[in-house]
């Protein structure tokens, strides 16, 4: 367990070099120390709840950095896509070394990875190649899939889903070859458990959304 003042000029400011401690990272995570927790070097392999959990721990405080960065900073600007690649490489780490498939905090690290990944496909401008909307949008898509196989009870994995599919729909000409994946999204939803009361009202937009684009491409709700 390492905790490492670093003195910067005349100030001591509290940086974490090796992390083993995860309650001293939760305690630095609890009192908004969010550039610190984000900052840390994890030494911490081990195939356990305790490192999976601080692992995603500043997968936390790198994402929650990111979405406070101004909605003109694209994930193209470099501290962004810093803070980006910083929380997904931490939630997929946490995925990887929790040992309980069935445990329900893979449902948060989960639903981490998903919004970091969404926040990245969002942040990217029209003037992003096609080809890198359609890489991060199918990153989406693919993390939504393995989310609805591991934990079929969270509305998350079918959300993000929806969400990426009507993406992807709105990327091919307008009509019947949108109709896949517009159906898809609304199979996904009819599916879906109900989602968390935050994410309710997003539920219904992505649910809408996908309704108007059935009709308006002339594709039917049902197969």
């Amino acid at each position: 367990m390492l905790l490492v003042l670093v003195i910067a000029g005349c100030e001591t400011t509290p940086t974490i070099s090796e992390v083993t401690d995860v309650e001293e990272l939760l305690r630095l995570a609890e009192a908004g120390a969010w550039s610190t927790v984000a900052s840390a070097h994890i030494q911490c392999d081990d195939r356990t709840e305790r490192c999976a959990k601080a692992h995603a721990t500043k997968g936390d405080a790198c994402l929650r950095l990111a979405i406070q960065q101004p909605l003109a900073q694209t994930s193209q600007n470099t501290s962004v896509r810093r803070l980006l690649d910083c929380a997904e490489d931490s939630y997929l780490k946490a995925l990887q070394i929790q040992p309980d498939p069935n445990v329900s905090s893979r449902v948060s690290y989960h639903g981490g990875l998903l919004l970091t990944l969404s926040e990245r496909r969002n942040r990217l401008t029209d003037l992003t190649r096609a080809e890198a909307l359609r890489r991060e949008n199918e990153k989406l898509l693919t993390a939504a899939q393995t989310a609805r196989r591991e934990t079929p009870d969270s509305a998350l994995g079918f959300l993000y889903g929806a969400s990426a599919h009507v993406f992807r729909a709105a990327s091919k000409p307008r009509g019947e070859l949108r109709c896949p994946d517009l159906r898809r999204a609304d199979d996904l939803l009819e599916r879906s458990p109900p989602p968390p009361r935050e994410l309710s009202s997003e539920e219904e937009r992505i649910r809408s959304l996908t309704k108007v684009q059935l009709r308006s491409n002339g594709c039917n709700a049902r197969r």
